[in-house]
């Protein structure tokens, strides 16, 4: 090996064995109020809140009774801040759907925004001198984006509906006057949202995907399943803030057979045959694979528990979940433009031809290496969350490369991987806060 690549591989070495790997920790209490209330106020899809403001029909003459208060106290409660109880069902149906991260990533993205649009216009709403629920509001803004994104569960969303709806009525800050106008302009902020994701390219018929052709670095399905690809077509999906993924496409990787490919080679091999038992519980705190809320759900836990943390009202935790959200789906989608973009082998492909017995601690997914999505979406996460909650951000940014690192030590990404990776989020991140004036 020349003196370039055993440079190289030893500032990997130092990047990968140096560091001890630790299951991450709980996010630190900012000592200073968030600023997360500087999200709020941003239309994501809604192109303009005085016409849907102006569309609401007139309230009858004989308003209905709302219905009878729950006698349960605690159910009540469970809905002072409504966003983030919509959330926990959006995450309780990627799991039970085994969505893979992508999908996962769009969806809570347009449940973020249908949540976040519907305030903002029920704001717009009361300047107008409207009565507005917020409360109804995000229920059927929320409600019906989680229909859209997970059919099969429409009836576990419906239910919850109704308590949501009039929430705010049975805890004395709404009127059933506002409920009604909630109603009203949470579904119109729904068929917005709703119009934007059915032409967004994610339910197009996906053409079909030609393997390349064998050969030495490029990717191919990996035992022991060997899965055709996963969303081979996933650039074409529209993209929320940043436009064209490929315009923060990752760098290109190392020519296979290079000094500085020999040196990851050399990297992953020597990190794989001394793993420690903190690295292995680290693999495992982020194996969040099918079945799971999926890497871009596990930074929505995050992000939840730093809304209740800070006790943050229903609008600034919209704004923060659809923020979040468009981070999460943007990242989804350059990573995935540039893994099949650049068809780099996995790790497993060519370990084996050297050490035939090679067995990593993790099932390889069913797509190209470079870079890795955990990574991606966790740069991207953890750059948004540390702007918002700037007193966190060595923490979540610790996260984000325990994220990296962990792929790594599962024996499926390259170091490099991960590096590209926590690049690419952080520049999705940034365009992102860019939108909203950061």
């Amino acid at each position: 090996m020349n003196l370039k690549a055993t440079t190289l591989l030893l500032a990997l070495l130092a990047l990968l064995a140096g560091c001890v790997a630790v299951a991450p920790a709980p996010v630190p209490v900012p000592v200073a109020a968030p600023t997360a209330a500087r999200l709020t106020g941003h239309l994501w899809l809604v192109a303009d809140a005085a016409a849907l403001v102006a569309g609401v029909p007139p309230l009858p003459s004989l308003l209905p009774e709302p219905p009878p208060t729950p006698p349960d106290a605690a159910l009540l409660e469970q809905w002072r801040e409504p966003t983030s109880r919509w959330m926990d069902a959006e995450l309780r149906a990627i799991t039970a759907e085994w969505s893979d991260p992508p999908h996962a990533a769009r969806a809570l993205m347009l449940l973020g925004v249908a949540m976040n649009d519907a305030l903002v216009v029920a704001e717009a709403a009361r300047a107008q001198g409207l009565a507005v629920s917020d409360h109804a509001a995000s229920a059927e803004a929320a409600s019906r984006v989680l229909a859209y994104t997970h059919p099969l569960l429409d009836g576990a969303a419906t239910g919850e509906r109704e308590t949501a709806t009039w929430a705010g009525v049975w805890r004395g800050e709404a009127t059933v006057a506002g409920v009604l106008n909630g109603r009203n302009l949470g579904a119109a902020v729904a068929e917005q949202v709703l119009a934007w994701a059915a032409a967004d390219g994610a339910a197009d018929p996906t053409p079909l995907f030609v393997l390349p052709a064998v050969a030495p670095g490029v990717w191919a399905p990996t035992a022991p399943d060997y899965e055709l690809p996963q969303e081979p077509s996933w650039s074409r999906v529209r993209t929320v803030a940043i436009g064209d993924p490929a315009s923060v496409r990752a760098p290109a990787p190392p020519a296979w057979g290079s000094s500085e490919m020999e040196a990851q080679l050399a990297a992953f091999a020597e990190v794989q045959a001394a793993l420690t038992d903190e690295q292995r519980t680290l693999v495992r705190t982020w194996a969040v694979g099918a079945g799971t809320v999926t890497p871009p759900g596990l930074w929505m836990r995050i992000a939840q528990q730093l809304v209740a943390t800070h006790k943050l009202a229903p609008a600034e935790a919209a704004a923060l979940y659809a923020a979040l959200g468009v981070a999460l789906h943007d990242a989804a989608v350059a990573c995935w433009e540039t893994k099949y973009h650049y068809m780099l082998a996995r790790p497993v492909q060519a370990l084996r031809e050297r050490s035939p017995a090679f067995a990593p601690l993790l099932k390889t997914p069913p797509h190209p290496s470079y870079p890795s999505g955990h990574a991606s979406v966790s740069g991207a996460a953890s750059e948004l969350l540390a702007a918002t909650f700037p007193e966190a951000a060595a923490s979540l940014r610790q996260q984000a490369s325990d994220a990296a690192r962990s792929r790594v030590y599962g024996g499926i990404h390259w170091p490099m991987d991960g590096e590209a990776g926590l690049a690419q989020g952080t520049r999705v991140a940034r365009l992102v806060l860019g939108k909203l004036g950061h």
